[in-house]
Protein backbone atom coordinates (compact mmCIF):
# COMPACT_ATOMS: atom_id res chain seq x y z
CA UNK A 1 0.00 0.00 0.00
CA UNK A 2 2.85 2.38 0.88
CA UNK A 3 4.52 1.65 -2.48
CA UNK A 4 1.20 2.33 -4.26
CA UNK A 5 0.90 5.71 -2.55
CA UNK A 6 4.44 6.56 -3.57
CA UNK A 7 3.71 5.75 -7.22
CA UNK A 8 0.57 7.89 -7.15
CA UNK A 9 2.51 10.78 -5.62
CA UNK A 10 5.21 10.48 -8.31
CA UNK A 11 2.63 10.47 -11.11
CA UNK A 12 0.93 13.52 -9.62
CA UNK A 13 4.26 15.31 -9.35
CA UNK A 14 5.13 14.53 -12.97
CA UNK A 15 1.76 15.84 -14.09
CA UNK A 16 2.33 19.07 -12.20
CA UNK A 17 5.71 19.44 -13.91
CA UNK A 18 4.33 18.78 -17.40
CA UNK A 19 4.20 21.68 -19.91
CA UNK A 20 0.38 21.46 -20.03
CA UNK A 21 0.07 21.70 -16.26
CA UNK A 22 2.48 24.62 -16.13
CA UNK A 23 0.68 26.40 -18.96
CA UNK A 24 -2.67 25.81 -17.26
CA UNK A 25 -1.37 27.09 -13.93
CA UNK A 26 0.03 30.29 -15.47
CA UNK A 27 -2.98 30.88 -17.76
CA UNK A 28 -3.49 33.31 -19.37
CA UNK A 29 -0.06 34.20 -20.73
CA UNK A 30 -1.16 35.75 -24.05
CA UNK A 31 -4.17 37.53 -25.63
CA UNK A 32 -7.54 35.75 -25.58
CA UNK A 33 -10.15 35.91 -28.35
CA UNK A 34 -13.83 36.01 -27.43
CA UNK A 35 -15.95 34.93 -30.39
CA UNK A 36 -19.33 36.59 -30.89
CA UNK A 37 -21.22 34.64 -33.57
CA UNK A 38 -23.30 37.68 -34.57
CA UNK A 39 -22.80 41.19 -35.93
CA UNK A 40 -21.64 44.03 -33.64
CA UNK A 41 -24.23 45.90 -31.61
CA UNK A 42 -26.50 43.06 -30.50
CA UNK A 43 -26.91 41.71 -26.99
CA UNK A 44 -24.29 38.98 -27.43
CA UNK A 45 -21.79 41.56 -28.63
CA UNK A 46 -22.60 43.98 -25.79
CA UNK A 47 -22.05 41.46 -23.01
CA UNK A 48 -18.91 40.12 -24.72
CA UNK A 49 -17.30 43.57 -24.81
CA UNK A 50 -18.29 44.30 -21.25
CA UNK A 51 -16.86 40.98 -20.07
CA UNK A 52 -13.70 41.38 -22.17
CA UNK A 53 -12.99 44.76 -20.63
CA UNK A 54 -13.28 43.55 -17.05
CA UNK A 55 -11.56 40.19 -17.52
CA UNK A 56 -8.71 41.84 -19.44
CA UNK A 57 -8.08 44.20 -16.55
CA UNK A 58 -8.37 41.37 -14.03
CA UNK A 59 -5.82 39.14 -15.76
CA UNK A 60 -3.60 41.79 -17.34
CA UNK A 61 -3.96 40.30 -20.82
CA UNK A 62 -5.71 41.73 -23.89
CA UNK A 63 -9.07 40.10 -24.53
CA UNK A 64 -10.22 40.74 -28.08
CA UNK A 65 -13.79 40.42 -29.34
CA UNK A 66 -14.12 38.84 -32.80
CA UNK A 67 -17.50 39.04 -34.53
CA UNK A 68 -18.07 36.02 -36.79
CA UNK A 69 -21.69 36.18 -37.99
CA UNK A 70 -23.51 33.84 -40.34
CA UNK A 71 -25.80 30.84 -40.29
CA UNK A 72 -27.86 32.15 -37.40
CA UNK A 73 -24.75 32.15 -35.22
CA UNK A 74 -23.63 28.63 -36.06
CA UNK A 75 -20.68 29.68 -38.24
CA UNK A 76 -19.03 31.60 -35.42
CA UNK A 77 -19.95 29.00 -32.83
CA UNK A 78 -18.36 26.24 -34.94
CA UNK A 79 -15.24 28.34 -35.40
CA UNK A 80 -14.90 28.68 -31.63
CA UNK A 81 -15.91 25.17 -30.56
CA UNK A 82 -14.78 22.93 -33.40
CA UNK A 83 -12.08 24.74 -35.39
CA UNK A 84 -9.99 26.35 -32.65
CA UNK A 85 -7.37 24.87 -30.35
CA UNK A 86 -8.87 23.77 -27.01
CA UNK A 87 -6.30 25.73 -25.03
CA UNK A 88 -8.51 28.37 -23.43
CA UNK A 89 -7.45 31.16 -25.75
CA UNK A 90 -10.62 31.00 -27.84
CA UNK A 91 -13.83 31.62 -25.91
CA UNK A 92 -17.40 31.54 -27.19
CA UNK A 93 -20.20 33.75 -25.94
CA UNK A 94 -22.81 31.03 -26.27
CA UNK A 95 -26.52 31.81 -26.28
CA UNK A 96 -29.77 29.88 -26.71
CA UNK A 97 -29.65 30.39 -30.51
CA UNK A 98 -26.38 28.51 -30.90
CA UNK A 99 -27.14 25.85 -28.29
CA UNK A 100 -30.54 24.75 -26.94
CA UNK A 101 -32.67 26.28 -29.71
CA UNK A 102 -30.40 25.00 -32.49
CA UNK A 103 -30.31 21.51 -31.00
CA UNK A 104 -34.08 21.54 -30.49
CA UNK A 105 -34.75 22.53 -34.09
CA UNK A 106 -32.53 19.93 -35.77
CA UNK A 107 -32.59 16.14 -35.64
CA UNK A 108 -28.89 16.25 -36.60
CA UNK A 109 -27.60 19.57 -35.25
CA UNK A 110 -24.26 20.96 -36.40
CA UNK A 111 -23.30 21.52 -32.77
CA UNK A 112 -24.39 19.54 -29.72
CA UNK A 113 -23.91 19.98 -25.98
CA UNK A 114 -21.08 17.47 -26.19
CA UNK A 115 -19.11 19.99 -28.25
CA UNK A 116 -18.78 22.51 -25.42
CA UNK A 117 -17.84 23.00 -21.80
CA UNK A 118 -19.64 25.77 -19.96
CA UNK A 119 -17.88 28.06 -17.51
CA UNK A 120 -20.90 30.13 -16.48
CA UNK A 121 -24.09 31.90 -17.44
CA UNK A 122 -23.81 35.67 -17.16
CA UNK A 123 -27.08 37.17 -18.41
CA UNK A 124 -30.75 36.25 -18.61
CA UNK A 125 -33.10 38.73 -20.23
CA UNK A 126 -36.81 38.84 -21.22
CA UNK A 127 -37.95 39.19 -24.82
CA UNK A 128 -39.81 42.26 -26.10
CA UNK A 129 -42.08 42.83 -29.10
CA UNK A 130 -40.94 45.92 -31.00
CA UNK A 131 -42.40 47.93 -33.90
CA UNK A 132 -41.27 51.08 -35.69
CA UNK A 133 -41.91 54.19 -33.62
CA UNK A 134 -44.61 55.47 -36.00
CA UNK A 135 -46.34 52.09 -36.45
CA UNK A 136 -50.14 52.08 -36.48
CA UNK A 137 -50.42 49.82 -33.39
CA UNK A 138 -50.21 51.40 -29.96
CA UNK A 139 -50.57 48.19 -27.93
CA UNK A 140 -49.65 44.55 -28.30
CA UNK A 141 -53.31 43.62 -28.29
CA UNK A 142 -53.97 45.96 -31.22
CA UNK A 143 -51.13 44.33 -33.16
CA UNK A 144 -52.35 40.84 -32.29
CA UNK A 145 -55.91 41.63 -33.38
CA UNK A 146 -54.61 43.07 -36.66
CA UNK A 147 -52.45 39.99 -37.35
CA UNK A 148 -55.45 37.72 -36.83
CA UNK A 149 -57.18 39.50 -39.73
CA UNK A 150 -54.11 40.21 -41.90
CA UNK A 151 -51.55 37.44 -41.26
CA UNK A 152 -50.34 37.58 -44.87
CA UNK A 153 -49.34 41.23 -44.43
CA UNK A 154 -47.12 40.72 -41.39
CA UNK A 155 -43.38 40.88 -42.14
CA UNK A 156 -41.23 40.06 -39.12
CA UNK A 157 -37.55 39.42 -38.54
CA UNK A 158 -35.72 36.52 -36.93
CA UNK A 159 -32.02 36.38 -36.06
CA UNK A 160 -31.38 33.00 -37.66
CA UNK A 161 -33.80 30.28 -38.70
CA UNK A 162 -34.18 28.75 -35.24
CA UNK A 163 -33.46 31.56 -32.83
CA UNK A 164 -35.46 33.17 -30.01
CA UNK A 165 -37.37 35.46 -32.36
CA UNK A 166 -38.78 32.50 -34.23
CA UNK A 167 -39.65 30.45 -31.16
CA UNK A 168 -41.30 33.46 -29.52
CA UNK A 169 -43.21 34.42 -32.66
CA UNK A 170 -44.52 30.89 -33.20
CA UNK A 171 -45.58 30.69 -29.57
CA UNK A 172 -47.42 33.98 -30.05
CA UNK A 173 -49.04 32.84 -33.31
CA UNK A 174 -50.16 29.59 -31.68
CA UNK A 175 -51.73 31.38 -28.74
CA UNK A 176 -53.65 33.90 -30.88
CA UNK A 177 -54.73 31.30 -33.46
CA UNK A 178 -52.71 32.45 -36.48
CA UNK A 179 -51.17 30.12 -39.08
CA UNK A 180 -47.43 31.03 -39.03
CA UNK A 181 -46.98 29.97 -42.64
CA UNK A 182 -49.21 32.84 -43.75
CA UNK A 183 -46.80 35.40 -42.29
CA UNK A 184 -43.45 36.39 -43.81
CA UNK A 185 -40.24 35.82 -41.82
CA UNK A 186 -37.05 37.68 -42.78
CA UNK A 187 -33.87 36.04 -41.49
CA UNK A 188 -31.19 38.47 -40.30
CA UNK A 189 -27.61 38.14 -39.09
CA UNK A 190 -28.31 39.20 -35.52
CA UNK A 191 -30.35 41.51 -33.32
CA UNK A 192 -28.58 44.68 -34.46
CA UNK A 193 -29.29 43.86 -38.10
CA UNK A 194 -32.87 42.90 -37.28
CA UNK A 195 -33.65 46.05 -35.28
CA UNK A 196 -31.99 48.28 -37.88
CA UNK A 197 -34.26 46.75 -40.51
CA UNK A 198 -37.21 47.45 -38.20
CA UNK A 199 -36.25 51.10 -37.67
CA UNK A 200 -35.79 51.46 -41.43
CA UNK A 201 -39.24 50.08 -42.20
CA UNK A 202 -38.00 46.92 -43.94
CA UNK A 203 -39.86 44.70 -41.46
CA UNK A 204 -42.90 45.42 -39.29
CA UNK A 205 -42.03 43.51 -36.13
CA UNK A 206 -38.88 42.40 -34.35
CA UNK A 207 -38.68 40.26 -31.22
CA UNK A 208 -35.49 40.57 -29.19
CA UNK A 209 -34.23 40.97 -25.65
CA UNK A 210 -34.70 44.05 -23.49
CA UNK A 211 -31.00 44.92 -23.72
CA UNK A 212 -30.84 44.45 -27.48
CA UNK A 213 -33.78 46.80 -28.05
CA UNK A 214 -32.49 49.42 -25.60
CA UNK A 215 -30.44 51.65 -27.92
CA UNK A 216 -33.03 52.17 -30.67
CA UNK A 217 -35.83 52.50 -28.11
CA UNK A 218 -33.91 55.25 -26.32
CA UNK A 219 -33.13 56.89 -29.67
CA UNK A 220 -36.85 57.03 -30.45
CA UNK A 221 -36.57 54.79 -33.53
CA UNK A 222 -38.66 51.86 -32.30
CA UNK A 223 -41.49 51.34 -29.81
CA UNK A 224 -41.96 48.39 -27.47
CA UNK A 225 -45.46 46.95 -27.33
CA UNK A 226 -44.95 44.20 -24.76
CA UNK A 227 -42.42 42.38 -22.63
CA UNK A 228 -42.57 38.60 -22.34
CA UNK A 229 -42.03 38.27 -18.61
CA UNK A 230 -44.03 37.16 -15.54
CA UNK A 231 -43.95 40.79 -14.39
CA UNK A 232 -42.79 44.15 -15.74
CA UNK A 233 -39.03 44.68 -15.83
CA UNK A 234 -37.27 47.47 -13.97
CA UNK A 235 -35.76 48.93 -17.13
CA UNK A 236 -39.18 49.25 -18.80
CA UNK A 237 -41.70 50.05 -16.06
CA UNK A 238 -44.24 51.47 -18.52
CA UNK A 239 -44.17 48.53 -20.94
CA UNK A 240 -46.97 46.06 -20.16
CA UNK A 241 -46.36 42.32 -20.17
CA UNK A 242 -47.98 40.21 -22.89
CA UNK A 243 -50.12 38.53 -20.25
CA UNK A 244 -51.27 41.85 -18.79
CA UNK A 245 -52.69 42.68 -22.21
CA UNK A 246 -54.54 39.38 -22.40
CA UNK A 247 -52.58 38.14 -25.40
CA UNK A 248 -50.22 35.41 -24.16
CA UNK A 249 -49.92 33.23 -21.09
CA UNK A 250 -46.67 31.93 -19.65
CA UNK A 251 -43.04 32.53 -20.62
CA UNK A 252 -41.52 29.82 -22.76
CA UNK A 253 -38.64 31.75 -24.36
CA UNK A 254 -35.90 33.81 -22.75
CA UNK A 255 -32.60 35.36 -23.84
CA UNK A 256 -29.40 34.36 -22.10
CA UNK A 257 -25.66 34.44 -22.66
CA UNK A 258 -22.84 32.40 -21.16
CA UNK A 259 -19.21 31.44 -21.67
CA UNK A 260 -18.31 28.18 -23.40
CA UNK A 261 -15.15 26.41 -24.56
CA UNK A 262 -14.31 23.50 -26.87
CA UNK A 263 -15.00 20.23 -25.05
CA UNK A 264 -11.31 19.26 -24.87
CA UNK A 265 -10.32 22.44 -23.02
CA UNK A 266 -8.52 21.57 -19.75
CA UNK A 267 -10.85 21.68 -16.76
CA UNK A 268 -8.56 23.95 -14.70
CA UNK A 269 -8.81 26.67 -17.37
CA UNK A 270 -12.59 26.42 -17.49
CA UNK A 271 -12.66 26.49 -13.69
CA UNK A 272 -10.48 29.60 -13.69
CA UNK A 273 -13.02 31.37 -15.91
CA UNK A 274 -15.89 30.16 -13.74
CA UNK A 275 -14.27 31.53 -10.58
CA UNK A 276 -13.29 34.80 -12.24
CA UNK A 277 -16.78 35.41 -13.65
CA UNK A 278 -18.30 34.64 -10.24
CA UNK A 279 -16.18 37.49 -8.85
CA UNK A 280 -16.76 39.89 -11.74
CA UNK A 281 -20.57 39.65 -11.57
CA UNK A 282 -20.41 40.86 -7.96
CA UNK A 283 -18.26 43.87 -8.80
CA UNK A 284 -20.27 47.11 -8.33
CA UNK A 285 -18.59 48.78 -11.31
CA UNK A 286 -19.36 45.83 -13.58
CA UNK A 287 -22.99 45.73 -12.40
CA UNK A 288 -23.32 49.48 -12.97
CA UNK A 289 -21.97 49.08 -16.52
CA UNK A 290 -24.40 46.22 -17.17
CA UNK A 291 -27.22 48.34 -15.80
CA UNK A 292 -26.42 51.12 -18.27
CA UNK A 293 -27.05 48.76 -21.19
CA UNK A 294 -30.06 47.09 -19.55
CA UNK A 295 -28.27 43.77 -19.09
CA UNK A 296 -29.88 41.64 -16.39
CA UNK A 297 -26.95 39.83 -14.75
CA UNK A 298 -28.06 36.36 -13.63
CA UNK A 299 -25.06 34.15 -12.86
CA UNK A 300 -25.03 30.36 -12.92
CA UNK A 301 -21.93 28.28 -12.23
CA UNK A 302 -20.71 25.66 -14.71
CA UNK A 303 -22.62 22.69 -13.26
CA UNK A 304 -25.91 24.57 -12.89
CA UNK A 305 -25.47 26.09 -16.34
CA UNK A 306 -25.16 22.63 -17.85
CA UNK A 307 -28.37 21.47 -16.18
CA UNK A 308 -30.15 24.66 -17.26
CA UNK A 309 -29.22 24.19 -20.92
CA UNK A 310 -30.06 20.47 -20.89
CA UNK A 311 -33.56 21.31 -19.66
CA UNK A 312 -33.89 23.97 -22.35
CA UNK A 313 -32.92 21.45 -25.02
CA UNK A 314 -35.78 19.22 -23.88
CA UNK A 315 -38.23 22.11 -23.90
CA UNK A 316 -37.22 23.51 -27.26
CA UNK A 317 -37.14 20.07 -28.88
CA UNK A 318 -40.74 19.55 -27.79
CA UNK A 319 -41.72 23.06 -28.83
CA UNK A 320 -40.01 22.81 -32.23
CA UNK A 321 -41.89 19.59 -32.95
CA UNK A 322 -45.23 21.08 -32.00
CA UNK A 323 -44.81 24.25 -34.06
CA UNK A 324 -43.41 22.37 -37.05
CA UNK A 325 -39.85 23.68 -37.26
CA UNK A 326 -37.96 20.53 -36.21
CA UNK A 327 -36.25 19.02 -39.22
Amino acid sequence: MARFRTVIALVAALLLLSPLAAETQDYPTKPIEIVVPFTPGGGTDLIARLLADYMGKKWGQPILVANKPGGGGIIGARAALKDSRPDGYTVLIDIHTTSSMHIGAWKTPQLTLADRKYAARIVRDPMVFAVKVDAQWKTFKELSDWVKVHPDQLIWSSAGPSGPSRYTAFDWFTQIGVDPSKTKMVITEGAADSLTKLAGGHVMLSIHSVAEAHALTTAGKIRLLAVLSPSRVKYLPDVLTAEEQGVMKGVRVQWWAGVAFPSATPDPIVKKWESAIAEVVKDPAFLASADRINMNIDFLNAADMRVFVEKEVEGYTDMAGKIGIRR
